[in-house]
């Protein structure tokens, strides 16, 4: 099974796909979100590409408990996919994923500076192996 994840975010969107068995993720895609418009085509235009059978979407829960402002703009995107593409995405909770992705692309000797161009995909691409790893 194909799962998608996005990573909403203001400036960029992450996207990540699993392989066919739905046993690995992978980051696909950042697009610049700052054009709402350009960032809801280009997510088309990757649904079509990928054809996935489910979509997951980050969601920005906050320690406190309290839902953000992110939180509803995650919401708002939600109903945009579904209202669009007939995507019915399931929130998915994404603490820490940037930090994790941020670590691991560390690790692997991707410099700060150099993170902001993968970043939001490998963030993306965590976020869905978590999924993927407790729905086994």
């Amino acid at each position: 099974m194909r799962i998608l994840a996005i990573d909403y975010g203001m400036s960029r969107t992450g996207i990540a796909v699993s392989d066919p068995t739905g046993l690995i993720a992978s980051p696909y895609a950042v697009i610049p979100s700052r054009n709402y418009e350009k960032l809801l085509t280009s997510v088309g235009d990757v649904l079509s590409a990928v054809s996935p059978e489910k979509v997951i979407l980050g969601l920005p829960s906050r320690t406190d408990g309290i839902e953000s402002e992110m939180c509803q703009r995650v919401k708002r995107f939600r109903e945009e996919l579904k209202s669009r593409f007939g995507v019915d995405a399931e929130l998915i909770d994404e603490k820490y994923t940037t930090v994790i992705a941020s670590q691991m692309l560390h690790a692997n000797g991707t410099k700060a500076k150099e993170q902001r161009k993968s970043i939001d995909a490998a963030a993306a691409a965590v976020l869905l192996q978590g999924y993927l790893d407790a729905h086994r």
